[in-house]
């Protein structure tokens, strides 16, 4: 009885010292948000050929080419290719691809200049989740775009043009 009476007595003072106890947790801070882009492709429109009237060549985030209006595909010279970036951030980032509007790209022979779109997204649209298991495997995105091609060219196009884009990726 004695040996029944000092458990209840142990338990009780074991309850009480746990009741009374207060245990503090703290979450972890959050992740620092960092992304970081790097490209590993660059866009190209590989060989074509335009007539007068002009037109347009497009390549979409897939590398696939089409043309309409006077212009025509050739299939030597540089392949076609969509540009590749890849992004580094934290799964689940959200990330906002701003696009700088029309861009122009020189024949630096000639100084002909022609008008580069970007429009063609691998993420569908300009705003998309991160999805790789970490940071330090990359995003893929791919992109591509349309030269247009000025109806007014008077045979004056062929060489090789030259430009840059711009893209800001966003996070939020």
């Amino acid at each position: 009885m004695l040996a029944l009476r000092l458990y209840k007595t142990t338990l009780c003072l074991l309850l009480l010292l746990f009741s009374v106890i207060e245990i503090k947790a703290q979450e972890n801070p959050p992740v620092p948000v960092q992304v970081e882009v790097r490209t590993s492709r660059n866009l190209n429109f590989g060989s074509f050929t335009a007539g007068n009237s002009g037109g347009n060549v497009s390549v979409s985030y897939d590398d696939q080419r089409t043309v309409d209006g006077d212009i025509f595909e050739l299939n030597f010279g540089q392949p076609v290719s969509a540009a590749l970036f890849d992004v580094y951030a934290n799964p689940g980032t959200i990330i906002q691809i701003q696009d700088m509007g029309a861009y122009t790209l020189e024949n630096q022979d000639t100084g002909i200049q022609i008008e580069l779109f970007i429009n063609s997204f691998s993420t569908g649209q300009r705003t998309f989740v991160t999805q790789a298991p970490n940071a330090q495997t990359p995003n893929e995105v791919f992109v591509g775009g349309t030269l247009r091609i000025p109806s007014d060219n008077s045979g004056n196009l062929p060489g090789t043009y030259f430009g840059t884009f711009t893209l800001n990726f966003i996070h939020q």
